[in-house]
């Protein structure tokens, strides 16, 4: 019993003894390990909280701390930790406290190096003040503190080195950090992973998304600022990279000595390394091969210079492939090296594909690649055999190509000088090109209308370029190239802001056996399913401002034309045939000029269109011999249901002056569009013309269902939505008459007629005439004078004397001003109009 007393009591002690400490000395102890840090990091801690805490870590003792705040030795935030703890050894309570591990959990580490190398963390003789709570001042019995593991956990991470223009942003998932930090020299084991968001360096993205898991052994030397890797290992995805050498951090950069190799991973590994504003949709290849790749990188790393890069890599037996498309890229060898080579004015960097070889589609082809100076490129490219367009939609990733079949053939394809000379049209001429490109059963799918490019060649010979007979297909269309072209390259180059204005100037034939004009400019445009996507998303403000800019982007780098002959052609509703003329590109801008027959007569067409933002039109067509009911019917009434082809027949000349444009949202802008001209019909009749039902006082009902009239002759104009009528005399079969006035798109009328009433009402007690003889013009007692007016659905008829009279003097004006306007777009010798004789009577 005694024993069991004993033992009580030790339990009693083992148990409350901790107890009595952590409520009487929890306090001071978290105040020493804080003060303990604060003494040797020479940094000030801020935290909002903290507490100890035994049984939970037995038989150590843990120190917590929420909401912490570092500063950096530069004044800036270095750590906001949402926790940090440090585990003690359980002597702590008995003696000096001796700090063993930390971890720190939440918030975001930020990491700085200024212009001169000078960091954020280093903490040696600097106190900063913070904001937080103020922890209490540290104990004067000093306080071991060897950590023997550092670990973060769910941590984001900000690294900015302005020294070297390195920015980079990622996530810890867990890192651990062993080693005697408070040591002048100690070895550093680091283990973990890194989810990288993005590394740029000197603005240019070189990681993206990227997950790398690592572990190193490091002897880190921090008076000489020395950090020996023993290795390095790093994953990325199946690439296991190995990295042993020396970084020696100076006031003038970073000294470098490294190693890398690998035996393992894949091509798609190495191409994810690629920085993405090269690889582009590359990083979506999947391949299949041996890998090997070595190298070294040796000198200073500063703002004026790169190290060294000597390295090669190679992928044999390989294949590739893409979630596009069926690749079928088989028998893949790749040798790339990378060189420092040495020069009269000093070393550059240079990267060379010494040999890549393969089969696209069981075809063969070779290419090899030297880029001497990758800060002022030289680039020398060979490229033999063939290529297969179904691999483009896999290469260009989400661009408008979607699908292909068929080759392209290179044979003896090459360019070589200055990157910078390929850029600029002037300096073009020190650069060697030359070679041919065959078209082959070539078809693509382009904003999901199928084009096809079954024969045809294209052949460099410097900075010239001929075209011969180069086949295309597309919706509708028929058609053949041939001619010579100058800047293919520097337009090929150039920038989305065309910053070396590149042009591609052009000589060349277009023969064709059918043209749809619509359809085929479709194809600078979104596709419908890009259009039902955007309406949906309430985004097709954005989608028409992306395709206007594209159109304007490829409009600037085209000046020359084509001199062309198409057998049959469309735009929408309008077709004609027997096309002769030209299609004359400038900058922003393409004319039209020709010749065609159409709507049953033949037209001189003479049009220009500005392709940039506004997508003006301005246009001259003079017509012969052109059937009317054709005429409305392809116009498609313009817009109006009062006279349409229905209710027309006849043969017109005609001379039309238009301008037009589009606003912001693509569509047709009706407010911007202007038309003055003027139009002669002949033989014509109209048939159930509603608007004749208003003079049923002066017809008889045969009348009304067809008359016929000798010639309509007279000028308009289109402005405002309004088409305006000037006077004009109709003498017909039915009623002789003159008329002005307006119509509006809304469908708001406003129209005033003068009619012969004598020979009204003697025509009226005559018998029809079936063979609708025109009623000759003839000299009567009296006139009557009308107003129609107000909206299609319920106008007025009114009898208005004074007015009419006032709106005939009005019109006259504005006639004169249309047909003075007329002879100076198209000549005077080309007015089809003469001058009509007004009704004449009594008042």
């Amino acid at each position: 019993m005694r024993a069991l007393k004993i033992f009580a009591v030790i339990l009693l002690l083992l148990v409350l003894v901790p107890v009595l400490v952590l409520t009487l000395f929890g306090g001071p102890i978290a105040r020493s390990v804080v003060g303990a840090v604060n003494e040797r990091m020479q940094t000030e801690i801020r935290t909002e909280t903290y507490d100890v805490s035994f049984w939970s870590t037995f038989p150590n003792l843990s120190v917590g701390m929420r909401k912490v705040q570092v500063a950096g030795s530069d004044g800036s935030e270095l750590l906001a930790a949402d926790r940090i703890d440090f585990l003690l050894d359980l002597g702590s309570l008995f003696g000096k406290i001796r700090v063993e591990e930390v971890v720190i959990s939440g918030g975001q580490l930020q990491v700085l190096i200024d212009v001169d190398g000078n960091s954020n963390y280093q903490l040696a003789g600097y106190t900063v003040q913070g904001a937080y709570t103020e922890i209490p001042d540290t104990p004067e019995e000093p306080t071991e503190f060897a950590i023997r593991e550092a670990i973060f956990q769910d941590m984001a991470v900000l690294y900015r080195d302005e020294q070297l223009g390195i920015d980079l942003k990622g996530h810890i998932d867990g890192i651990t950090f062993s080693g005697d930090f408070a040591a002048e020299q100690y070895l550093l084991a680091t283990e973990g992973s890194l989810f990288v968001d993005y590394l740029d360096q000197e603005g240019e993205r070189y990681v993206y998304h990227q997950q790398l898991d690592f572990g190193a052994k490091t002897t880190v030397n921090n008076a000489e600022q020395r950090y020996t890797l023993a290795p390095l290992q790093v994953s990325v995805g199946k690439l296991d990279l190995s990295v042993v050498g020396d970084l020696i951090y100076t006031t003038e950069g970073m000294q470098t000595d490294l190693r890398l190799e690998s035996g393992s991973g894949s091509l798609a590994d190495v191409i994810a390394l690629v920085p993405p504003a090269y690889a582009g949709s590359l990083r979506e290849l999947e391949t299949r091969g041996e890998l090997a790749l070595s190298a070294t990188v040796t000198g200073n790393w500063s703002p004026t210079a790169y190290p060294r890069i000597e390295g090669k890599l190679n992928f044999t037996d390989g294949r590739v492939g893409s979630p596009r498309v069926n690749l079928g890229a088989r028998d893949l060898n790749l040798r790339a090296t990378f060189t420092y080579l040495e020069g009269p004015r000093g070393g550059v960097q240079s990267f060379a594909i010494d040999e890549l070889t393969g089969k696209f589609r069981s075809q063969p082809f070779s290419l090899q690649l030297l880029v001497e100076d990758v800060d002022n490129p030289r680039i020398d490219l060979r490229a033999d055999g063939a290529f297969a367009l179904e691999t483009l939609p896999a290469f260009l990733g989400e661009a408008a190509i979607s699908d292909g079949d068929g080759f392209l053939r290179l044979d003896g394809f090459a360019i070589s000088g200055l990157y910078d000379d390929m850029l600029r049209p002037r300096r073009m001429g020190n650069v060697r090109a030359g070679g041919r490109v065959t078209f082959e059963d070539g078809e693509l799918t382009v904003n999901g209308r199928d084009l096809s490019f079954p024969s045809g060649s294209l052949e460099l010979r410097n900075n010239e370029m001929e075209l011969t007979d180069l086949a295309f297909s597309g919706p509708g269309t028929e058609l053949r190239f041939t001619g010579r072209a100058t800047n293919l390259i520097p337009v090929l180059f150039a920038d989305s802001l065309n910053s070396n204005d590149a042009q591609l100037l052009f000589d060349a034939r277009l023969i064709g056996e059918t043209l749809d004009l619509d359809r085929l400019l479709s194809l600078a445009g979104p596709s419908e399913t890009e259009e039902t996507e955007a309406a949906q998303l309430g985004t097709t403000e954005d989608l028409v401002a992306r395709s206007t800019e594209q159109r304007t982007r490829v409009s600037a780098l085209l000046n020359g034309k084509f001199d062309a002959r198409i057998e049959e052609w469309n735009y929408e509703e309008i077709e004609g045939k027997d096309f002769i003329g030209q299609l004359v590109f400038q900058p922003g801008k393409m004319n039209v000029a020709g010749v065609t027959e159409a709507m049953g007569g033949k037209l001189e067409l003479d049009g220009a269109a500005d392709l940039t933002k506004n997508g003006q039109l301005t246009g001259r067509i003079a017509g012969t011999e052109v059937d009317v009911k054709e005429f409305f019917t392809q116009g498609e009434n313009f817009a109006q249901d009062v006279l349409t082809a229905d209710n027309l027949s006849g043969t017109m000349d005609t001379r039309i002056w238009v301008e037009a444009a589009f606003d912001e949202a693509g569509e047709f802008d009706f407010d911007a569009l202007k038309v003055k001209a003027g139009l002669s019909i002949r033989d014509g009749e109209l048939v159930d013309f509603e608007m004749l039902e208003n003079f049923a006082f002066a017809l008889k009902s045969g009348d009304l269902e067809r008359v016929r009239f000798t010639k309509l002759e007279n000028y308009f104009e289109i402005v405002d939505q309004t088409l305006y009528l000037p006077a004009m005399f109709i003498q017909s079969s039915a009623l002789n008459m003159e008329i002005s006035g307006s119509h509006s798109f809304d469908q708001q009328l406003e129209y005033y007629t003068k009619v012969n009433a004598g020979q009204a009402i003697a025509n009226k007690i005559a018998r029809h005439d079936e063979e609708l003889e025109v009623l000759p013009q003839r000299r009567g007692w009296f006139n009557l004078y009308y107003t129609i007016k107000g909206p299609l659905e319920d106008f007025r008829v009114e009898r208005d004397k004074r007015g009419v009279k006032r709106a005939f003097e009005r019109s006259l004006y504005r006639r004169n001003r249309v047909k003075t306007f007329l002879n100076e777009q198209f000549g005077d010798a080309g007015d089809p109009l003469v001058e009509f004789e007004p009704l004449e009577g009594e008042e």
